[in-house]
């Protein structure tokens, strides 16, 4: 029979080894991903507004200062998530669970939406579409946020409970950290790997017709592709021939599109502002749907197979290209609802400038 001594031992060695030194891994996770949630954000601030009306977020969440106080609220949470031990613990745990509850049901709501949602939840890192994937992606983060909440509860972690991340870590046995490695691991591949839709739009899909430039910065021009597209009237042209009689610039949008509206907004100034250009809305619905069909000249574009789109590289919308009347590409790809007006505005120089 075991000593009282050897039982204490045992006891000491069991509470040393539970279970949930292992599920630590939650908030390390969790704080990893807000963390490079956050710096996206800081660095594509424009990404991250357009993310917002992308995906209907209420408006007075919309506002200016809460775009830019979240990535900052996003650090704060991942600092306090692996420091903070007692009700603090707690407290950033439940707002961890109430973050990732609300990303994913904005998500699962955008998958509703008659448009597709680019996802700019990690600002400029992992862009893409939002998928069955990206829904997969959010309901595993919450869950870890739920168990980084339950193991701060007394009844899972027993005495241990509200203790810091950085305070137990260091009890945790070799196999705790392969648990470890394999949810980070899993977590990087959700968060991090491109979605298939993205793959398809991505700058790389087409290397011909991507925005390039040569060694000293100058752009490159391309030709511009032979490809069917069809006008507001149904009558279906070619998009090379199209260009030939006068120069192209081509608005990229999308009805549902909340960063497409300034820019479908603004179009029909852009073609007073450009006489010499014919300034086209270029949408995915076929002639005869949707709101943005004009067969006002010039005629709206319509693209249903998206081969302009995979063609041209487009990470999403709104977005731009200028066809010139040479039989060349002029200016752009550019995406995004900040790109589009400047790039607009170049044109708008350069064609001042020539006259």
């Amino acid at each position: 029979m075991w000593s009282n001594r050897t039982n204490g031992a045992h006891a000491a060695a069991y509470n040393r080894d539970v279970p949930t030194d292992a599920l630590l891994i939650a908030p390390g996770v969790l704080a990893v991903v807000l963390v490079v949630s956050a710096v996206g954000k800081l660095r594509s601030p424009s990404r991250s507004a357009e993310a917002f009306r992308d995906l209907r977020v209420p408006a007075p969440l919309r506002h200016r200062a809460v775009v830019e106080a979240l990535p900052w609220g996003e650090l704060l949470l991942a600092v306090l998530l692996v420091t903070a031990g007692g009700p603090l613990a707690v407290v950033a745990a439940v707002a961890a669970v109430l973050l990732f509850a609300a990303y994913l049901a904005l998500v699962v709501r955008a998958l509703g939406f008659e448009a597709p949602v680019d996802c700019a939840c990690f600002g400029e890192f992992a862009p893409g579409r939002i998928s069955g994937r990206t829904v997969v992606r959010n309901a595993w983060l919450l869950a870890l946020a739920v168990l980084d909440l339950l193991v701060l509860t007394p009844v899972v972690a027993g005495p241990a409970a509200g203790t810091s991340v950085v305070a137990r870590l260091s009890t945790g046995g070799a196999w705790a950290w392969i648990v470890a490695a394999g949810a980070a691991a899993l977590t990087t591949w959700l968060v991090t790997a491109p979605s298939p839709d993205a793959a398809a739009v991505s700058p790389t899909a087409s290397p011909e017709y991507g925005r390039q430039t040569d060694d000293e910065g100058d752009y490159l021009r391309s030709r511009t592709p032979s490809l069917p597209v069809l006008l507001a009237d149904g009558t279906e042209t070619d998009l090379r021939q199209l260009s030939t009689r006068r120069a192209q610039l081509l608005l990229f949008v999308s009805e549902g599109c909340g960063s497409c509206q300034d820019v479908i907004a603004a179009a029909p100034r852009w073609r007073i502002d450009l006489p010499a250009v014919d300034v086209r809305v270029v949408v995915t619905v076929p002639p005869g749907e949707g709101a943005l069909t004009s067969t006002e000249e010039p005629q709206s574009l319509h693209d249903p197979r998206e081969r302009l789109r995979d063609t041209f590289g487009f990470g999403g919308t709104p977005s731009a290209v200028l066809l010139g009347a040479d039989g060349l590409l002029a200016g752009g790809p550019v995406t995004g609802s900040v790109a589009v007006p400047e790039f607009v505005d170049e044109i708008r120089e350069q064609l001042g400038a020539l006259t």
